[in-house]
């Protein structure tokens, strides 16, 4: 008898071609975020992001098709590291209010610090879908442990993260445009806490504590 199970493999190690490949990528990426929060991304060429990452210029568009499209990755790669470092790389006995939190100041906190990134974040074409596809996993994760460990209670998962996600993105727009006072990001943290059923006053507490720690 035949079994057409699937059986579970296990990914292949990546060979030397494929690291090399993968730290070419990474170089110009990160070569694109420090000319874009030196000099914006008005103007910025090709030339200049391949002589940052010390890189042939043909060799770009072996990794990218368009400068639109290593803009695109620049974006998504950012937030999606900045997200997973602080939500998904974390000890278990971590208040699940804390890690929303810190996600949340950080990520709106780089209208502030970072603002020729935050610009490109939100004007580049179809941003908002980019910035949804780089924060919604982390996102979700972050909210799943609250709920599983008790900590938070939601209604329903998927609005509350299309509400997150959303406003997230119109504060950092906002922010850029100057409609907002410093230290916004504390007060949407303390939103976000709000809709996950912490009290206003538990909310406050986890907010201060944990930008409190972020100084220090």
């Amino acid at each position: 008898m035949v079994d057409n199970r699937t059986v579970p493999t296990q990914d292949k190690p990546a060979t030397r071609t494929e690291r090399q490949r993968e730290r070419t990528r990474r170089q110009l990426l990160d070569a694109g975020r420090t000319l874009i929060a030196s000099k914006g991304v008005p103007g910025l060429r090709i030339q200049e992001i391949t002589e940052q990452a010390d890189i042939a210029l043909g060799s770009f568009y072996n990794y990218f098709p368009s400068k639109e499209e290593f803009l695109e990755a620049v974006i998504t790669e950012s937030l999606s590291d900045l997200a997973s470092a602080t939500i998904s790389d974390v000890d278990d006995s971590t208040d699940p209010a804390e890690v929303v939190t810190l996600a949340s100041l950080r990520v709106i906190r780089l209208a502030y610090t970072e603002p020729d990134f935050a610009r490109l974040i939100v004007n580049i074409g179809h941003s908002e879908a980019l910035f949804g596809a780089a924060m919604h996993p982390h996102a979700r994760v972050a909210v799943e442990r609250g709920v599983a460990s008790g900590r938070f209670e939601i209604a329903d998962l998927e609005v509350l993260l299309t509400t997150v996600i959303g406003a997230a993105f119109a504060l950092i727009r906002e922010i850029l445009d100057g409609r907002h006072n410093d230290h916004a990001e504390r007060a949407f943290a303390r939103h976000i806490l709000a809709m996950l059923g912490l009290t206003p006053a538990e909310a406050k507490a986890v907010v201060t504590k944990v930008a409190k720690s972020e100084r220090s």
